[in-house]
């Protein structure tokens, strides 16, 4: 035989107690899969199924800063504001800072720019900011952790709105031995990872099914383990993020182990 083909099927709703979507430890070592030195082995993930369950309002982006400065006083009063969890929509989003921002400003939408138009609430003596996260600016349109002024007088355009809280589930496979590891710079810095899949689930509707193929073998790697009996499975959004509100998967393996040739 000058090949073997290993399809392992895999699903997240069969786990233990402490184990959870976003890392999946899997041990088949009644089913061990031995490499010979005369063999070479590629492992590929050909398919991952999930539901987009995800909420582009979430515990990382459900926070945003007021500070409200008196110019008479010259004192600063800050604001911590939060939102409810859920999926929003342009007008939802605007419609719920509005009302948990009623006595600092409004916000009105431009649907011809996609932007947002902000108008301060407050008196002359009173000069409105709004500090948005890492995770939530480009909702408001607005730059990250930095106080943006809401000027009296006149209305603040924002930045073009993306409402979309990622676009990736970036999955990444620890226990794999590999002569030429993957590059990325999810992590700020170019660095070696362990990325195996790189789903795209922006296209697809809320509560609808992510179904996602490799059909050709764009993230097949070879790889240097004499034995397989364990992985570890962690899924990442783009940004390096772990994918805690992940969903109950489904995935396709494929481990294929030939000859060398000589």
């Amino acid at each position: 035989m000058t090949e073997q083909i290993h399809n392992l099927y895999i699903t997240s709703a069969n786990k233990n107690a402490n184990e959870k979507n976003y890392n999946y430890n899997l041990y088949f070592s009644n089913y061990g899969i031995k490499i010979n030195p005369d063999e070479e082995a590629f492992l590929n993930i050909t398919s991952f199924q999930s539901l987009n369950t995800f909420y582009n309002i979430n515990s990382l982006s459900c926070n945003f800063i007021i500070k409200v400065y008196n110019t008479t006083t010259q004192t600063n009063f800050q604001y911590n504001i939060t939102i409810d969890d859920g999926n929003y929509d342009i007008y939802n989003f605007m419609t719920t800072v509005n009302q948990l921002c009623l006595n600092f400003f409004t916000m009105t939408y431009d649907e011809k720019k996609n932007k947002y138009k902000y108008t301060s609430n407050q008196s002359a003596t009173q000069i409105i900011y709004i500090k948005p996260s890492i995770y939530n600016y480009k909702y408001f349109g607005l730059t990250q952790d930095t106080f943006t002024i809401i000027p009296n007088g006149s209305t603040l355009y924002s930045n073009i709105i993306n409402l979309n809280n990622f676009s990736l589930i970036v999955i990444k496979v620890i226990g794999l031995v590999e002569q030429n590891k993957t590059l990325d710079n999810f992590n700020t810095n170019i660095s070696r990872g362990d990325i195996c899949g790189l789903v795209n689930r922006q296209d697809t509707a809320v509560n609808a099914l992510i179904n996602w193929c490799d059909l050709n073998k764009a993230f097949q790697k070879k790889i240097s383990n004499t034995e397989i009996n364990y992985l570890n499975f962690v899924f990442t959004d783009e940004y390096n993020n772990i994918l805690f509100d992940l969903n109950d998967w489904l995935m396709l393996i494929q481990i294929i182990i030939k000859k060398k040739k000589s």
